[in-house]
Parts: C-alpha cells; structure tokens; sequence
C-alpha cells in the first residue's frame, strides 16, 4: 500500500500532552485529555491527544496519510499501539504543543474520516533524561548563564516518537448546527 503523504515535526509536549485535531477542533475535550493519561492515546474523533511522561525535550510525530488500511509494520519496535479516528471536515490537520505552540499543521489528501494507529516508543527513556536534568541542574554550582546552556544543551535529545498512520474511510457528517 502506497504512501499518499507524509509529515514530520517536533514538538515539545505541554504538561506532557501534544494535540493532533482538525482546524474547526480547536477546544480541548478535558475528558479526552483525562483518559490519555491512561492509555497515551484519546480522541473524540476531531482530535487525537497523545500523553508524553515529560515536557522538556521535544518530541517527534510522523504522520503518514495512506492509500488504504495498512497491515501492523513488523519492523518498527514500538512500546504501544492505538486504534484511532480523525475526522476532519475540512481536511487542515494541526499539531499543537508547549513549544513551539503550532508545531505543525498539514493538508490532508482528502477532507473526511480517517482510521488509524498510534505508535510510539521512547516515552520512558525522555522521562529519565527529564528527570536526569533536573537532579543535574539541582546538583549543580551554576555560576552563569552558560552553565544551566551546557547542562541544558545535553538533555535535548529527542528520545520520543509519535507515529500516525491514517488512512481515509468515509466523508465526515455534516453537523446538525449547519442544518437550516
């Protein structure tokens, strides 16, 4: 199955939370953003919530957009897998998160509903760099600016993957507000 589209960007996670949601989605669903907590990925169907374990270092999202449902990737090792759904009536997809705000925002093939899967891998491994750099930085005789630099410098890895592969299903409903 070909790829139709793809697109990468890094985001540093907010309070450990990295939104991917339609352009028209743009309120967080708080009971959505609970529920990740517990199983690193939520949606409500416009929005896709992923639940980082730190919000230092950035971390990475793929999406790739394909032509068709894609059989489980047996080579990439990853730590979890989720079933997802986005739908996206106008096709706009943004990726927000701490820093920068507006990671990333794309254009789908096709406006419409999208399954999918989240993979991810190294969420425990940027919480230990995380937790690493504060006991460094707590440790530390920081006696200038470029001290704390240096320090932070070494924690910058990026250690986290998001993958998002979707791939189009449906035309999305219209909204009962748009009914006259």
């Amino acid at each position: 199955m070909p790829i139709l589209y793809e697109f990468r960007t890094e985001a540093r996670p907010d309070n450990g939370l990295i939104e991917v949601y339609d352009s028209d989605a743009y309120l967080t669903d708080s009971e959505a953003v609970r529920q990740n907590r517990d199983t690193v990925v939520a949606g409500t169907g416009a929005q896709i919530y992923l639940h980082s374990l730190q919000g230092i270092a950035p971390a990475e999202i793929l999406v790739r957009v394909w032509d068709g449902p894609t059989p489980a990737d047996s080579t990439r090792v990853a730590e979890g897998e989720r079933s997802t759904v986005l739908d996206s009536p106008t096709g706009e997809v943004v990726i927000r998160a701490f820093a920068p705000d507006l990671a990333g925002h794309f254009q789908l093939p096709r406006p419409g509903v999208y399954e999918g899967r989240v993979s991810w891998k190294g969420r425990h491994e940027a919480a230990a760099q995380e937790a690493s750099l504060h006991a460094e930085l707590g440790a530390a005789e920081l006696q200038w600016p470029t001290d704390t630099d240096a320090i932070w410098a070494t924690h910058q890895e990026v250690l986290e993957t998001y993958r998002i592969d979707l791939w189009w299903t449906a035309e999305s409903e219209d909204d009962e507000d748009d009914e006259y």
